[in-house]
């Protein structure tokens, strides 16, 4: 419905709230500064979400609507945007919960809000934070006039909108929509207006912009999605999202994309193998398999969307890691890597030296140069065989651990489904004996990859959705990840957020 044309009743004055129903940060404070991360304001980029959302917002007028089901974390992103507005007076108004339960359930707004008091020498970023859950709509209506009046720039997150409503009247709903929508562009307000079912019809046309949150659960994991659905006056590139809201952040998942340009480095620094269990070169990794245990073999599921370059990145964080300490590996690259590309890739993290000396990296294409650490192969399943168990035993010569890391698709590719498994089938007790680490990719659905499915110690899936790369442990059984590539101190490392 429309707003009404009727004039409302003009309010007497427009004091801020009574005390009994809003709270300071003198009211707030029990969470301590040292427990609590203070927001960050990322650079934005054209594909990035919440650059977008706060880009629309600091237009005057704009009126976005947040939906979804209960859970979806309709209330931390609302949170979430007015943490990151920069020059800007924030309202929060909840109809929902008390500000006690709010600060309970979201303790990183106690840091910023007591920053207002002056204990803690940080910009504050909430300005006033409201109890409209005892409060008449025209109450409602006179703050938001009041605002209007002031002509200061803010923004007002209405939490939610039928909480507003609930106990008002047709007259009062009306009211309350003449408030928020009308004249509102000469103003110098924006507004986010949380809806708490999925959708409220009477409002889509009115709002400029619509982002709805949904969370599914599958097979007992969380992935949650944004998508926006109107935008008024943006061209949004890139409308969904996946995000989390780990430690009651709205944190969006980094896109899947790594910087390869050339670096000049030296060793990766490694991250220690333990006396039983192998590191894989990412501390989160690590934690979530539990650490791999020796002689274990690692079978990592590619789903076909997944960029070739994340799981080769992904790869030489763990090569670089085991030849690191001292560690032997034997590669078996992707079907679009070379040799020399997987060398010349791998170079900067472990040196000439222990390239020469402790890798060996099959090569299937013939009159190549003769390298150190390049094996030939003839394409001929008995011949490559032989030619891998010599290479093998001399690597034990070289270092006390050894590391198998093959692509089957390429295994697949080179020798067929029917000639591959029964000859390499075999490796895995060879690597269990030897007390060696076995790295096995696959993305295509061979009798190979079944039967690394059912064999292997460790299964890892890693899956592209939405542009994001998402990791999950099925064997040990674990949450979904978001997956971020990154240079920390120019080396490759990988962290993982749980989407919670």
């Amino acid at each position: 419905m429309m707003p009404s044309d009727r004039t409302p009743r003009a309010p007497q004055s427009f004091e801020p709230l009574d005390p009994t129903v809003s709270v300071t940060a003198e009211q707030t404070r029990e969470t301590s500064p040292e427990q609590i991360t203070p927001p960050s304001v990322p650079q934005s980029n054209p594909n990035d979400l919440m650059g977008l959302l706060i880009r629309f917002l600091k237009i005057p007028g704009h009126v976005l609507q947040v939906q979804g089901s209960p859970g979806a974390g309709k209330t931390t992103l609302a949170l979430e945007i007015l943490s990151r507005m920069q020059d800007t007076h924030k309202i929060y108004v909840s109809s929902r919960v008390s500000p006690t339960k709010l600060r309970q359930h979201f303790p990183w707004i106690d840091e910023v809000i007591d920053a207002m008091s002056g204990r803690v020498s940080r910009a504050n970023w909430l300005n006033e934070l409201h109890d409209l859950r005892r409060m008449e709509a025209e109450t409602v209506f006179n703050q938001v006039l009041r605002l209007k009046q002031a002509r200061q720039r803010a923004l007002l997150v209405v939490d939610s909108w039928e909480g507003a409503l609930r106990n008002s009247n047709e007259e009062g709903r009306r009211m309350l929509e003449t408030a928020v929508f009308s004249e509102i562009d000469e103003s110098k307000i924006s507004v986010i207006l949380v809806i708490e079912g999925e959708r409220l019809g009477s409002l889509d046309y009115l709002v400029d912009g619509i982002v709805t949150l949904n969370h599914q659960e599958q097979g007992g994991r969380t992935v949650r999605t944004l998508t926006v659905s109107k935008m008024r006056g943006f061209k949004v590139r890139k409308p969904r999202g996946l995000f989390s809201l780990d430690r009651a952040r709205f944190t969006f998942l980094p896109p899947t994309y790594y910087d390869e340009s050339p670096v000049d480095l030296h060793n990766l620094p490694p991250l220690n193998h333990s006396e039983k269990a192998f590191s894989l070169g990412s501390q989160d990794l690590d934690n979530m398999l539990g650490g791999v245990q020796r002689g274990s073999s690692v079978f990592i599921d590619v789903d076909g969307a997944v960029p070739s370059n994340m799981i080769h990145v992904l790869l030489n964080i763990i090569t670089a890691n085991f030849v690191n300490q001292g560690g032997s590996c034997f590669i078996v690259p992707t079907g679009t890597y070379s040799s020399d590309n997987t060398a010349e890739s791998l170079l900067p993290y472990v040196g000439e030296e222990a390239l020469d000396e402790r890798v060996r990296i099959a090569e299937f294409r013939p009159a190549l140069l003769t390298r150190k650490w390049r094996v030939p192969m003839k394409g001929r399943i008995i011949e490559d065989l032989k030619t891998f168990f010599n290479t093998w035993h001399e690597l034990e010569t070289t270092s006390q651990t050894r590391m198998l890391n093959v692509n089957y698709d390429r295994i697949v590719q080179v020798y067929g489904e029917d000639f591959a498994f029964p000859g390499f089938s075999e490796l895995g007790t060879e690597m269990r004996d030897s007390g060696s680490l076995n790295i096995n990719i696959a993305s295509r659905h061979t009798r190979i990859r079944d039967e690394l499915t059912g064999t292997a110690d460790y299964h890892i899936q890693v899956q592209s959705v939405d542009d994001s790369l998402l990791i999950s442990g099925i064997k040990p059984f674990s949450p979904t990840y978001g997956a971020a590539f990154s240079r920390e101190n120019g080396y490759p490392s990988l962290r993982l957020v749980e989407i919670v």
